[in-house]
């Protein structure tokens, strides 16, 4: 063996996806299901239209999620989380701005009885206040630290700028909005959004008399879960300074209102984003972190909700070169629009591109999320293979169009806390 010669590498042509069998139980509630599992692990995730952009009040649609598993006067959140573990199960509850949902981790044996635990838990949920209060004062005294942190400061800003302080997007939560939440509140939320129908996703190899439960169960649902009105959002653009006396950091977000998977360049501004500022070896890195020695990270993404994506770059800098910092940022943008990008570098990005697509897709786990990501986002089954031919076809010339169509600073957010 020559160690001076580099191996053979093969670009991915085509992912070859397992689809999940769709399997319609009862009152519009489906399930889809991957059972070629080798193993006898089982995930099963169960997910509502109940994010956050649905509350009335702000923290609701948190403490509902939080608190799915806390039980009711008579049933303890301690005795069921014992009886979980005592299973061998696991339960893990998911929140987000369009979706909350739980998931329930075990092995094929026991994953009936660990599911008896979270049916009881859930039809006799009753959000008692001595767990409220207990959530209440942990989730205020993590939000008075958090408070503290000027990334999580630049963060919360950025949002409302973007979307509009309005906006279900745009909106955030204050150290006053932890006093003006009740149970009863937690209550009409958990009646409203989590009765309605759910969608199941389950991957394992289990027995048809595990469907047959998930089918009983589902006659609990009476209601379809509807599509929401999609929103409308009007950006900010220019500088939102957030005053923070004696900061030793800046923490920096530059960014702006994008599109969502379907539009026709969401595949190669990928591409173009993860030369940016997209992966360790990205030009932000290389000239903000390498060469000018700022910050010990900073990077780009691109990131999709239901309603709309937006584009953003952060980082965390010393204050004293925050504003050399940004002008980097935009000098980058500039290259991009200036410049097509080296032929080494482009390939360098798509290989780099192309195994991240093979890592994401190693087992079926992961291979339901990819089907969950088609399912949410509307997108045809082909999106993932055309993907990667577009990634494939994609020229300089073309990321240097999306340069100019896509990164002008006039049209760019700034946020900058410290």
């Amino acid at each position: 063996m020559d160690r001076k010669i580099a191996p053979e590498y093969f670009q991915a042509e085509e992912l070859k996806l397992i689809t999940p069998e769709k399997i319609a139980l009862n009152n519009w509630v489906d399930l889809y299901w991957i059972k070629d599992v080798k193993d006898d692990s089982i995930k099963l995730d169960i997910e509502w239209r109940a994010g956050s952009k649905y509350q009335d009040k702000p923290l609701v649609a948190t403490f509902v999620n939080k608190m799915l598993m806390a039980g009711s006067e008579d049933l303890r959140a301690k005795d069921i989380a014992e009886e979980i573990d005592y299973y061998g199960g696991y339960v893990q509850t998911e929140l987000d701005k369009d979706h909350g949902g739980v998931t329930l981790f075990g092995l094929a044996e026991n994953m009936t009885s660990i599911f008896d635990v979270f049916e009881k838990a859930f039809n006799e949920l009753s959000f008692p206040d001595n767990e409220f209060n207990k959530e209440v004062s942990i989730a205020l005294d993590k939000f008075k630290v958090d408070s503290k942190k000027v990334k999580v400061l630049c963060r919360r800003k950025f949002n409302e700028a973007l979307f509009g302080e309005s906006s279900n997007y745009g909106k955030v939560a204050t150290e006053e909005d932890f006093s003006k939440i009740h149970a009863a509140d937690l209550r009409d939320f958990f009646k409203t959004y989590y009765q309605k129908a759910p969608v199941i996703f389950l991957t394992g190899n289990i027995s048809d008399d595990f469907i047959e439960r998930l089918r009983n169960w589902a006659n609990r649902f009476n209601v379809r879960s509807n599509d929401s009105t999609v929103q409308e959002f009007v950006q900010e653009k220019g500088r939102v300074q957030v005053p923070y006396q004696d900061a030793l950091q800046s923490a920096i977000r530059i960014g702006r209102l994008m599109f969502d998977k379907n539009h026709p360049d969401y595949f190669k501004f990928q591409l173009l984003n993860t030369v940016l500022g997209g992966y360790f070896g990205s030009r932000l890195m290389a000239n903000i972190r390498e060469d000018k020695g700022y910050t010990y990270g900073i990077g780009s993404g691109m990131s999709v909700l239901e309603d709309g994506g937006f584009f953003f770059v952060t980082t965390e800098v010393g204050t004293d070169v925050k504003e050399n910092a940004m002008n980097e940022v935009y000098n980058e943008f500039d290259r991009l629009r200036n410049q097509p990008i080296p032929a080494d570098e482009l390939m360098r990005v798509k290989n780099y591109m192309l195994g991240e697509f093979l890592r994401q897709t190693d087992g079926p786990i992961s291979m339901m999320e990819t089907f969950k990501n088609i399912y949410y986002n509307k997108l045809k089954p082909t999106y993932y293979n055309d993907f990667i031919e577009a990634i494939h076809d994609a020229s300089a010339a073309e990321l240097q169009d999306l340069a100019n169509k896509y990164l002008n600073k006039e049209e760019m957010l700034e946020v900058v806390a410290g």
